[in-house]
């Protein structure tokens, strides 16, 4: 009998055990006869066969399926951004086509061709023979394409119309400011990227629930609102969506996934069916919505515009400086995790070259238009490796294809034939992959901590409920500083317009607040009650300057007692909240010194048939773990099962 060492082959710091502390994957550098002598997996497997440059660009059945699957979740988030920019905010469409996609394509085609090109070079330093290197597929971060649009181009396209520019004029304002604000998340990722120990600090929870918190709001209850506002086909294209790619478990235990004909991606049939069931309804005259007109008269070719970023970069800082921390950080975390999945299956990603490569790709896409959003690492890469086996070629393609669709105008012209509610659905797959990582997946989070991530959830929810307010009037977000002015205007009573004020105040720099909150509370719950007061006290200090709960109308950083409010206005309240993080910190270190207990909780009663099926559970998953066979080309091969941890992908 063949037994596989548990010693994987990459750097000696890299851990590679589950939460269930089986090995993620194993590799294969020794083994065990039956006489318990060492033989060396090389006697028993084949050479690796090197491919040339041009085996390794042609494209399998795989590579085509990942490529559809990349090529539709970056549409699906340039579609967003339209229907942000357009419809929520006004913007003139022609305007948003020819500024705001062809810099994040552009982006997404350095990113794309960048990443393809190291998983190549790797390929072919690889020696171990069972190794498939799959490239790490590049794309725009959904929750920088909801919040930038939401957070900084809308309101900066808003603020610039308020203050007399014309539509045109204002749509050109909020491009560069967006540029300026994606320059500087690129710039904080490369410092991180260099000086991985800023992040290393805040606890798993904060850091995972601050992410899934945004994918909670800002995926799921966001998109959900735009996806059943033509419910048939918003049903129809989520349920489908939901039975293509979630996993199921039989009463053995084992994990089920669907096999659809031909290996179609599950987002792309739901998407024509949607689609097709769309233009049916509305061709007929039973849909809520009309059918689409002028279509291909919005069709516009462009070029990436390179912008003058440098013009409006201290206007960025003052007044972005929250969301930009943040997102940088939830980045680098997330993109952190896809290196870490895509090692746990034997392809040795540096942390450093992939997480430089995204952090330039931001950069240069600022600097040539990109102001709306950043790219980053999609978390598909176990799947396009796994379930469709691809290689490098889909990740080529699809940045040629992508950043050719923004300089030709055929992404603008797509999000504009295709209905938002058959694309959107993928953002809920999306949360429900965020949210079900997080909880169980994420590396330092255990049972005793979902208390902490759920308070940790708090601040996007009060995000969510801030940008319906805000879509109302704009005028709202003086609920603090100038109460008098909301009540006048429409008619509420002073509690009301307080709440109004509560939920601004908790939702401005919501991602950080959702760092630092979790990170705090977590520890508490590790009983580490001074490394809490420490964070808590960082708090203070962010409050003071408004970088979260700030009380301006425009969420900008400010020194306290420069706030202008009216004279029942409460600017005075950044010193409250101050005061409010000081003391609670202060508590949380004195209780660091009171002594604690043991508490015993009652054991859990077992019957005997529970252990027998316990135990023969456990003997199946062990037996099928992994999987030894020799081809009838006398090569020998060893394959971990084709089993995703998440249930989801």
């Amino acid at each position: 009998m063949l037994e596989i060492n548990s010693h994987y082959g990459g750097d000696e710091d890299t851990e590679l055990i589950n939460d269930e502390g089986n090995n993620a994957y194993q590799p294969f550098s020794e083994t065990e006869d039956g006489n318990g002598s060492d033989i060396n997996i090389q006697d028993v497997m084949a050479p690796r066969q090197k491919k040339s440059i041009l085996d390794q660009f042609k494209p399998t059945s795989g590579d085509f399926n990942a490529l559809t699957s990349v090529f539709m979740d970056n549409l699906a988030n340039f579609a967003l951004m339209v229907e942000l920019l357009v419809f929520v905010f006004g913007m003139p469409r022609d305007l948003v086509t020819k500024y705001f996609i062809p810099g994040p394509a552009f982006a997404i085609m350095i990113g794309s061709l960048s990443l393809s090109a190291y998983a190549i070079y790797l390929d072919r330093n690889e020696k171990r023979p069972n190794i498939l290197y799959t490239a790490i597929p590049l794309g725009l971060d959904t929750p920088s394409t909801i919040g930038l649009p939401l957070l900084v181009c809308g309101p900066a396209f808003l603020a610039a119309k308020a203050a007399g520019m014309s539509e045109a004029d204002a749509t050109y304002d909020s491009w560069v400011v967006g540029c300026a604000t994606v320059f500087l998340i690129g710039c904080l990722k490369l410092v991180m990227s260099v000086l991985s120990f800023t992040t290393r600090q805040f606890h798993a929870v904060g850091k995972a629930s601050a992410l899934a918190g945004i994918g909670l709001a800002l995926l799921g209850l966001d998109q959900i609102l735009v996806i059943f506002e033509e419910p048939v086909v918003g049903w129809v294209s989520l349920w489908i969506l939901l039975l293509a790619l979630l996993h199921r478990h039989n009463k053995q235990g084992k994990i089920l996934g669907v096999d659809l004909p031909f290996n179609l991606s599950g987002v792309l049939v739901s998407c024509v069916i949607g689609t097709v069931l769309f233009y049916f309804m509305t061709g007929v005259g039973i849909s809520v919505s009309d059918m689409p007109t002028n279509v291909f008269s919005d069709y516009y070719v462009s070029y990436p515009h390179p912008s003058n970023i440098f013009k409006e970069i201290k206007r960025a800082i003052t007044q972005n400086i929250s969301i930009v921390i943040p997102y940088a950080i939830l980045v680098n975390i997330s993109s952190v995790s896809v290196i870490d999945g895509a090692r746990s299956i034997g392809n040795q990603y540096e942390f450093k070259w992939v997480l430089l490569i995204d952090s330039i790709s931001t950069i240069i896409g600022s600097l040539f238009g990109c102001g709306v959003t950043q790219t980053t690492p999609y978390i598909g890469h176990l799947v396009y490796h796994n379930k469709f086996k691809a290689g490098s070629s889909y990740s080529t393609i699809s940045g040629l294809v992508i950043g050719l669709g923004g300089f030709f105008g055929y992404l603008g012209l797509l999000t504009n034939i295709l209905p938002k509610p058959a694309i959107l659905p993928i953002f809920i797959f999306i949360c429900f992959e965020i949210c079900y990582e997080t909880l169980h997946n994420t590396k330092g989070i255990k049972a005793h901590h979902s208390i902490a991530i759920i308070w940790a959830f708090f601040p996007s929810l009060f995000q969510f409920a801030f940008i319906i307010i805000g879509q109302i009037s704009p005028i709202l977000a003086n609920a603090v500083v100038n109460p008098e002015m909301v009540q006048e205007q429409f008619g509420l009573s002073l509690t009301v317009v307080q709440k109004i004020g509560t939920i601004m105040i908790l939702a401005n720099g919501f991602i950080c607040t959702a760092l630092f909150w979790g990170t705090a509370l977590a520890f508490i719950l590790e009983n580490k009650l001074k490394k809490a007061s420490i964070f808590l006290a960082i708090c203070a200090i962010l409050t003071f300057f408004g970088v979260i709960h700030s009380v301006d109308p425009n969420a900008e950083v400010y020194l306290p007692w420069n706030i202008p409010s009216s004279p029942t206005g409460h600017s005075n309240i950044p010193y409250h909240w101050s005061a409010s993080y000081l003391l609670i910190a202060a508590i949380t270190f004195g209780f660091s010194f009171i002594k604690t207990h043991e508490i015993h909780h009652p054991p859990t009663v077992h019957t005997e048939d529970d252990d027998d099926n316990d135990k023969k559970q456990s003997t199946k998953s062990g037996l099928n773990r992994f999987k030894f066979w020799k081809s009838n080309k006398n090569e020998s091969y060893l394959s971990y099962s084709n089993e995703i941890q998440s249930p989801l992908l």
